[in-house]
Formats: C-alpha cells, sequence, structure tokens
C-alpha cells in the first residue's frame, strides 16, 4: 500500500454527490453489466441512461447514511473509497451477506480512476475487500463485469475470481 493512500468504509452522505461523478466520470460503457441493465443505469448494454449521476446519488447516499459509524455490519451494503492525498482514486460498493447459509459478500461496483489504473490500486481494494470479508465470516466473494471489459477481466481472473456462470439477456422490445 503507498504510503499516502487511505482505504477506509465511507460514512459521509454529504459526498454521495461527489462519489456518484467519479463513478460515471471513470467509467465507459464496457462496465455496463446485467445488473446495469436490471436496475437504472443502463438503457442497453452499451448505452448508459440519461442523468446517470443522479441516479447513482440516489443510490449511493443511503448506503452512506447506513454506515455513518464506519464498521459496516456483517450483512451491510458498504461504500469503500481510497483516497491518495486527499484525491478520490477508487471507490467500490459492495453488499455483505453474512447471514446467508453460506456467507457471501458482492463487489457491486470497482471503480479506480483512469490515472491509478496500473498502479496497484485495483489491487490494494481488493486485498483491503476480502480481509473486511474475511473478518466478517464472509466465505465466497462475487462480482459482475461488462462482456466487453477485457481489461478488467483479466484483473479479476489474477485476483483469483473464476468465471462460475454466464448471464444472458434477450430484450423484448
Amino acid at each position: 500500500m503507498a504510503t499516502n493512500r487511505k482505504i477506509f468504509w465511507c460514512g459521509d452522505p454529504q459526498r454521495a454527490g461527489e462519489l456518484a461523478a467519479f463513478f460515471v466520470a471513470n467509467v465507459q460503457p464496457t462496465y455496463i453489466s446485467h445488473s446495469e441493465l436490471q436496475g437504472d443505469r443502463a438503457l442497453g448494454p452499451s448505452e448508459w441512461r440519461d442523468g446517470l449521476p443522479e441516479l447513482l446519488q440516489r443510490e449511493i447516499e443511503p448506503r452512506l447514511h447506513d454506515n455513518r459509524g464506519g464498521t459496516p455490519a456483517t450483512t451491510s451494503r458498504p461504500v469503500m473509497v481510497i483516497e491518495e492525498e486527499g484525491v478520490l482514486v477508487a471507490l467500490a460498493l459492495v453488499t455483505f451477506a453474512g447471514g446467508q447459509p453460506v456467507p457471501f459478500a458482492v463487489i457491486e461496483d470497482l471503480v479506480v480512476a483512469g490515472a491509478g489504473r496500473g498502479h496497484g490500486v485495483g489491487k490494494e481494494a481488493m486485498d483491503w475487500i476480502a480481509a473486511e470479508a474475511t473478518a466478517r465470516g464472509i466465505r465466497r466473494l462475487f462480482l459482475e463485469s461488462g462482456k466487453d471489459n477485457h481489461r478488467a477481466h483479466h484483473f479479476f481472473e489474477r485476483e483469483g475470481f473464476e468465471i462460475c456462470s454466464v448471464v444472458m439477456m434477450r430484450s423484448l422490445v
């Protein structure tokens, strides 16, 4: 870990707009996966919905509000933030499902600033999230990635993730 990086669970609802703007500034349409298509983030596999910053802010704010204590529960939906010299360089939306028969967590989103890619920021985030999950008794860690987000796929594989299913969609309109 770089000595000037700070990684923590964010619990400040006032940062929701900043985090949403960071997300939008650092993802391309290749990021879109089935959860964006199941929710209201994307219109199609390669098209974000208009008003994405506002949608994300409304999604992120309750997560920050719920984590104002700074230590997420075994079942919770926290937001991880990495700052370097006070500047936001990464965020992750995580869900801990510790009450399940096989406790699991989902890294719903991992966004690293373009300048931080290839410099250990993503690895640091993954290692930290895995350690936090392990400390909560979590036994499985899941994530999903857009089908054309190949650089991310290679990164996730290097981090020990394996394909365990294929999600398909059929448009009916």
